[in-house]
């Protein structure tokens, strides 16, 4: 039976250029191609047969938050636009999609990376992987009590993809004390990467912490 691909692309011209590279391959089907702006639409998904989803960062985060069962049935492949490691890390947790394929990647290992993840397998690449588990590691400690108030409204909205300069329009603080905080929050939890703390601010729900004040 062939692996069933929906397309959900933010362009169209690359959703005509994916289609034609996996046209000539008989284990698999294109059997849907949403328009940009349709992507992750629960009525558009609903129209196709559970499958994979192949798409980019841009669409799989125009879905909103109601949408994630429906894509939830289908496996998700991210197709790596350059969106930075730290969206890639944000995509796995909070979109669970099941594999990450990266921008530099070829033809060849596109079709192995979509029948992996046909299986259920995850697919992801070492630094990527390694990012999320170095987060994991730092909840096992249980340091999150040693957090302060502040830093753990700091923690919620990096969780939530705020950069600095945003952090510190919302909290009302200067963009050089939200360094100073994470450079603590960083020695704290023994991580070195925002993309860590992004793991580490989702698994430990901060993302739900945050004073009304401060909500997004």
């Amino acid at each position: 039976m062939k692996i069933k691909i929906i397309l959900a692309f933010s362009n169209s011209l690359f959703s005509e250029s994916m289609g034609l590279l996996l046209a000539g391959d008989p284990e698999m089907e294109v059997c849907g191609v949403l328009e940009p702006g349709q992507a992750c639409s629960q009525t558009e998904l609903e129209r196709y047969p559970a499958g994979i989803i192949l798409t980019d960062f841009t669409s799989l985060y125009n879905s909103l938050p109601e949408m994630d069962d429906a894509l939830r049935k289908h496996h998700t492949l991210l197709i790596d636009s350059c969106c930075g490691r730290d969206n890639l890390v944000s995509a796995v947790l909070r979109k669970k999609v099941s594999g990450i394929l990266m921008s530099k990647s070829d033809s060849t290992l596109l079709k192995k990376a979509i029948k992996a993840v046909h299986k259920g397998e995850v697919w992801l690449d070492k630094s990527t992987f390694k990012n999320i588990l170095h987060g994991i590691n730092a909840i096992s400690g249980d340091k999150n009590t040693s957090l302060s108030a502040r830093e753990k409204e700091i923690v919620s909205l990096i969780g939530k993809g705020l950069r600095n300069k945003e952090i510190a329009s919302r909290l009302n603080i200067t963009e050089t004390t939200v360094k100073t905080h994470l450079t603590r929050i960083f020695q704290k939890l023994n991580i070195k990467a925002r993309s860590e703390l992004i793991t580490y601010a989702i698994k430990t729900d901060y993302l739900n912490q945050v004073r009304p004040d401060h909500e997004i």
